[in-house]
């Protein structure tokens, strides 16, 4: 066979061989086309629980009740502090642990950073609100600042009677964390009022086998000329009288 033959008959057979793959591809079947993914129905987001912290935790110290604490709307809105309450304070963003302040007789508490705050009437919430806006003047731009009532340190040693010339007469308590002498205990009152006699102040106590023992105080040199030395201590159940002074004028 010359070679224009043999040409023709190879171009014949390499058309054969593609028309023969061609169609046994189209004998077989197309591969399935993955439909889109259907469309996932959005599951119902749960609230989240409640925080069971809707109080300064109870049944644990205040100290350890104000270190868990970082929110100031769970603060005790209910008790006035008054003179002589020791609070425990913490400021959240330092990082450290309560500190323990006492209401002065003056109504006021000596806070860190920002000096005297008055105290005496607000609630523990109310103080702490108070302190927030006297740190977020000069030293944060914002605080959150938790105060509890030292509960640890509220118990008292018992009552004594304090009555006559003086702004708020009527039982109170003797505090279990300091010395009460008649002097603080008159100041603690409201101190003298208009025509006391300052330098007769009259405590009486009942001793052993029911005597009683009474002693005549000068208040007004112990306040005055600081004559500690003439101060008294308060014992439960001492009775005071501040007697008014004869002539008045």
């Amino acid at each position: 066979m010359d070679l224009p033959k043999k040409m023709t008959a190879l171009r014949l057979l390499a058309v054969c061989g593609f028309l023969a793959v061609a169609g046994s591809l189209s004998a077989q079947p197309l591969p399935a086309v993955a439909r889109p993914a259907e469309a996932i129905a959005p599951q119902p987001v749960s609230a989240p629980a409640p925080s069971s912290q809707g109080s300064i935790p109870s049944g644990i110290s205040s100290t350890a009740a104000v270190s868990a604490t970082v929110s100031m709307e769970v603060l005790d809105d209910s008790r006035p502090l008054s003179i002589g309450d020791a609070v425990n304070v913490r400021i959240v963003e330092d990082r450290d642990p309560p500190v323990t302040l006492q209401v002065k007789d003056s109504g006021d508490l000596e806070v860190p950073y920002v000096g005297r705050v008055r105290a005496a009437g607000l609630t523990p919430r109310g103080l702490a609100y108070a302190i927030k806006t006297e740190l977020e003047r000069d030293y944060y731009h914002n605080a959150t600042v938790i105060v509890g009532l030292d509960t640890a340190r509220q118990q008292s040693a018992g009552l004594f009677y304090l009555t006559g010339m003086v702004n708020s007469p009527g039982p109170q308590e003797i505090p279990t964390y300091e010395t009460l002498t008649v002097s603080k205990a008159i100041l603690r009152a409201g101190g003298f009022s208009n025509f006391a006699n300052q330098r007769k102040v009259k405590l009486t106590r009942a001793g052993p086998n029911g005597q009683t023992d009474t002693r005549i105080i000068d208040v007004k040199e112990i306040i005055e000329r600081g004559r500690l030395d003439l101060d008294v201590e308060i014992r439960p159940n001492d009775f005071i009288v501040v007697p008014e002074r004869l002539i008045n004028f």
